[in-house]
């Protein structure tokens, strides 16, 4: 019987411009760790400390803590749970913060209890926890965070996993600067045009097809952004000098992370990415908005335990 397990989850890229709520990929950094420990207090989780954020430690009022809890009343609440989290994906960031945290406690719980659950049959617990956070059951976090790699989440039925850009390097920047969800979703327009609502279900085909093919280079420019971007962008200070510096710096894509504020830009080698790092860097330090930056390849791997 084991009594703790530690877990990796990795933060996630959604949407990725041409799937709205529907497309994402798992990011190989950055990734948060988290410690489930087994108490012999049946069904009750609760969570003994959380390192590197400000966040609810109430078990009624934190991602990680409902959804380990529905995975364990659906097991019969053998045991109780205490979680230790490191935060290392920050909180409102747009890169699956709150995924992350509701897969690793759903993989933690799996293999603590050996239960036995494919990651796939984990996502209803994990959603459990994310909708808390965002107030909608959408996948496209949670299901990369879960699963690893390039997933779809079709309106019906189980996500769909697509051969990863093997040489893609992701910039990913955060501007340290507050944007909620509802505020993001509230910019939408309840309607679009027949003609760009045809255009984007192009490019997305598009770019389907390209990662089947495996051409990195014509995935990438298949990431439109017709429908949402052009919304949310306002939002984002400083974001047409952003995107202007990394396409002149080598990036072939680019756009909004989730709701934002985290935008990704797309590189095809790794010396291209360090080089749109440092000059997005040195932008953000001129305008003098705290940022966090990261270059990551999209993870084949999900959450899992790493010891």
């Amino acid at each position: 019987m084991k009594h703790r397990i530690e877990v990796w989850a990795p933060a996630t890229v959604a949407n990725m411009n041409v799937g709205f709520d529907a497309l994402g990929c798992a990011l190989s950094a950055p990734g948060e760790r988290m410690i489930l420990h087994r108490t012999s207090d049946a069904g009750d989780v609760r969570i003994r400390a959380i390192h590197g954020a400000d966040l609810d430690v109430d078990p009624e009022k934190n991602v990680a803590t409902i959804a380990a809890k529905s995975l364990l009343e659906s097991l019969g609440n053998p045991c109780g749970l205490e979680l230790e989290i490191f935060k290392s994906i920050l909180p409102g960031s747009g890169i699956g913060s709150s995924a992350a945290s509701a897969a690793a406690a759903v993989v933690g719980v799996n293999a603590l209890l050996d239960a036995g659950l494919r990651p796939d049959e984990l996502i209803p617990f994990a959603l459990d926890g994310e909708s808390f956070a965002s107030g909608a059951r959408h996948a496209d976090n949670v299901a990369p965070a879960l699963l690893g790699g390039l997933v779809i989440c079709p309106p019906e039925g189980p996500p769909v996993a697509i051969p990863a850009l093997e040489n893609w390097s992701l910039v990913i920047l955060h501007p340290h600067v507050p944007i909620k969800t509802s505020e993001a979703r509230a910019v939408l327009p309840d309607q679009v045009k027949l003609k760009d609502a045809a255009v984007q279900a192009a490019w997305f085909g598009t770019f389907v097809a390209a990662c089947h093919r495996g051409d990195d280079t014509a995935a990438a420019y298949a990431l439109e952004d017709l429908l949402v971007g052009p919304h949310r962008s306002p939002l984002i200070p400083h974001y047409e000098e952003i995107r202007s510096v990394a396409f002149a710096h080598g990036a072939r894509a680019g756009g909004i992370s989730g709701s934002g504020p985290s935008t990704f830009w797309v590189a095809l080698d790794a010396s291209t990415a360090e080089g749109i790092a440092q000059v997005l860097s040195d932008l953000m330090q001129q305008h003098s908005v705290a940022f966090s930056i990261h270059i990551s390849a999209i993870s084949g791997r999900g959450a899992h335990p790493i010891s």
